[in-house]
C-alpha cells in the first residue's frame, strides 16, 4: 500500500459514515509512503472529534491523537502516543478518560469512528 492509497480509504470511510454530518479534513502527502490527516469531524448528538494521524506505511503510527468531545466541548476520551505516562504498560499508546489515563493499543482513525458510532448508537437505543 502506499500512503495515496490509505487516504483514499479514509476518503472512503467517511463518505460512508451515517453518523458523520460534516468534516474538514486534510491530506498531506511527503513521500510514497509517508504522510498526515488532519481534521475535524462533527458527528450527530454535537460530538466532535479532532484528529492527527502521522502516518509511515508497513510501520506503527510515529504520532497520533483523536480528541472526542461533547457538543459542550468536554472532552469525553483522547487517544494518543505522546511518550509520557511512562508509567502505562502500553507505553506510549494510552487513552485519557477525564482525569484518568488508561492502557490502549495503537488506534487509527478507522477505530476511532467505529467506537464513536457505537457510542452514539448505543445512545440512541436508551433514548
Amino acid at each position: 500500500m502506499v500512503i495515496a492509497h490509505y487516504f483514499k480509504s479514509i476518503e472512503h470511510l467517511l463518505i460512508n459514515s451515517k453518523l458523520i454530518a460534516d468534516k474538514t479534513i486534510d491530506f498531506k502527502e511527503f513521500s510514497i509512503d509517508e504522510g498526515m490527516v488532519t481534521g475535524r469531524l462533527l458527528f450527530l448528538g454535537g460530538y466532535t472529534l479532532n484528529f492527527m494521524e502521522y502516518i509511515l506505511i508497513g510501520q506503527h503510527r510515529p504520532k497520533y491523537r483523536f480528541n472526542l468531545s461533547d457538543s459542550k466541548g468536554k472532552l469525553i476520551f483522547r487517544y494518543d502516543n505522546a511518550p509520557h505516562h511512562k508509567e502505562i504498560p502500553t507505553y506510549p499508546h494510552h487513552k485519557h478518560l477525564g482525569t484518568q489515563v488508561k492502557p490502549s493499543k495503537e488506534v487509527g482513525l478507522e477505530e476511532v469512528i467505529s467506537e464513536i458510532e457505537i457510542m452514539i448508537l448505543t445512545e440512541s437505543n436508551r433514548e
